[in-house]
């Protein structure tokens, strides 16, 4: 019998293969990440003990990527915040299975095959910020909807899994057809037409971050194959 991960690898496969988008097939794989646990990943206290003492900001464990999906484990340490970074042209899953984080979403007001250029300044709108822990249901972001994303840690460290597909494409210097972009706020206004969205933005790339960076862990849980 397949376990919980590798259930939830093969439905992630069967929903972003070849980039066929199904609606269905995303109920499913929805359905199956919000079941997913930290004990179905081998995430234990002694792992945990383990990012708090060390001295990066974040660790990534690296669970399975092929042409259409990647998956990850992202563990922040207890008050670190993920900078404000984008998902060019992805769709994605991310559920909390440990510790507690606060998330706050952007969506572009830009097409988004739109390049970003490093000085240019960029419309966009601010979800309301959100809490997730391990009994929250997982956020789904599209290539125009909540494309961006800032993660604090509220409780940590805080654990999630990622899906994302297609994966980021970059070559060993962060050059490619779907980099990573983090950006910053440069100017906001309160928006009181909607519930759900709280401010409109202008933000800007921000090239360097020479405080937050991430160490790799091994992934000890169960193996995803293709």
């Amino acid at each position: 019998m397949a376990s919980a991960i590798e259930s939830l690898g093969k439905q992630a496969m069967k929903t972003f293969c070849d980039r066929r988008f199904c609606q269905k097939n995303l109920d499913k794989l929805l359905n199956l990440i919000n079941k997913i646990t930290a004990e179905d990943v081998k995430l234990d206290k002694n792992i945990l003990d383990y990012v708090s003492r060390q001295p990066a900001p974040m660790c990534v464990m690296d669970i399975f990527e092929n042409k259409d999906i990647t998956i990850a484990i992202f563990i922040l340490k207890h008050g670190v915040k993920m900078p404000m970074h984008d998902h060019p042209e992805m769709h994605g899953l991310l559920k909390v299975i440990s510790g507690m984080v606060e998330l706050s979403s952007y969506s572009l007001k830009t097409k988004s095959n739109h390049v970003i250029k490093a000085k240019e300044e960029i419309a966009a709108v601010k979800h309301r910020p959100i809490c997730l822990h391990s009994n929250s249901p997982a956020c789904i972001f599209t290539p125009i909807e909540k494309n961006l994303h800032e993660i604090s840690c509220v409780e940590g460290p805080a654990a999630f899994l990622d899906i994302l597909s297609p994966p980021y494409d970059v070559d060993e210097f962060g050059k490619g057809t779907r980099p990573c972009t983090f950006f910053k706020t440069v100017k906001s206004k309160l928006y009181t037409e909607s519930i759900d969205i709280i401010e409109e933005v202008q933000l800007s790339v921000v090239e360097n971050l020479p405080d937050f960076y991430s160490t790799s862990l091994d992934y000890m849980g169960p193996p995803l194959r293709n």
